[in-house]
Order: C-alpha cells, then structure tokens, then sequence
C-alpha cells in the first residue's frame, strides 16, 4: 500500500507547489524589503502617496488617498510576510520532497525489487539443488553426490 502512495505523492506535492509559486505575487527567495517593493500594492500605495501629496491636505480626496496610502502599504507587508512564511514552511519541503526525498524512495524501491527477485531466484536454484541432492545421496554415494553437495554449499553462501 506504502509502495502504491509514493508516485501519486510526488506528482502531488510537485504540481501543488507549482501552482502555488504562481499564486505569489512576490519575487520568490527574495528579501522582505526588494519584495515589498516590487508588489502591486506597494505600487498603488506609493502613487496615492505621490497624488495626496499634490493635493490640499483638508480635501475629502487627499486624506482618503493617505489612508488608502497606509492601508495599501501595510497590506503589501502583510502580504510579502505571508508569502515568506509559505516558502519557507510549505513551498521549500514540497519542493525537498518531490525533487529529493521522493526520487530517492523509488530508486531504493527499484533497488529493494532488483534484490528480491535475485533472492527468490537463488532460493529456487538452492531448492533445487537440495531436491536433487537428497535424490542423487538416495541413489548412492558417488562423484556426482560430492559435486552436488559442493554446489548446494555455493548456493548456501550466495
């Protein structure tokens, strides 16, 4: 069951954390303050702060454009916090996961099988052997007795 939920999981957690890189809105890995300034909100903060500043100060328009000003700067904050936080707590294990961890997993599954089948394969040829040692040790006791014992024992130690 574990062996059928590993490649639905990579494929998972690799298409979830595209799609969720496209959701930001920052530059990803980028510092708090480069991706402050580079988001939309903190475009539209800095142009009301730019338009407010031309107009009278006891206009209905220019104190909404300062508050609209502070709000839009502090969302952009928020925003570029909140996206750091979901690189670093989401996006970097997903990422860990799909393009090392599960890749990893598959190949020692591959190997892990690649062994089993050799083992199954040896255990035959030993069954084998065994059966046709114990025929050859009732039929007596000759040259071909000794070199099916020696091949038992060759078989024992692979």
């Amino acid at each position: 069951q574990i062996e059928q939920r590993i490649e639905p999981a990579k494929r998972a957690a690799h298409s979830v954390s595209k799609r969720l890189q496209a959701c930001l809105q920052g530059q990803c890995g980028s510092e708090m303050d480069k991706r402050v300034k580079k988001l939309p909100l903190m475009a539209l903060s800095t142009t009301m702060a730019e338009s407010f500043k031309e107009l009278d100060t006891e206009s209905s328009l220019g104190k909404a454009l300062e508050m609209g000003c502070c709000i839009q700067s502090s969302l952009a904050k928020i925003l570029a916090e909140f996206e750091i936080t979901l690189e670093h707590d989401v996006l970097q294990p997903l990422n860990k996961l799909s393009e090392e961890e599960l890749p990893i997993i598959l190949k020692h599954k591959k190997t892990l099988q690649k062994l089993i089948s050799d083992w199954n394969t040896i255990k035959s040829r030993l069954n084998q052997a065994a059966k046709s040692s114990s025929n050859s040790s009732g039929a007596g006791a000759g040259p071909g007795a000794s070199s099916a014992a020696n091949k038992l024992e060759i078989l024992k130690e692979e």
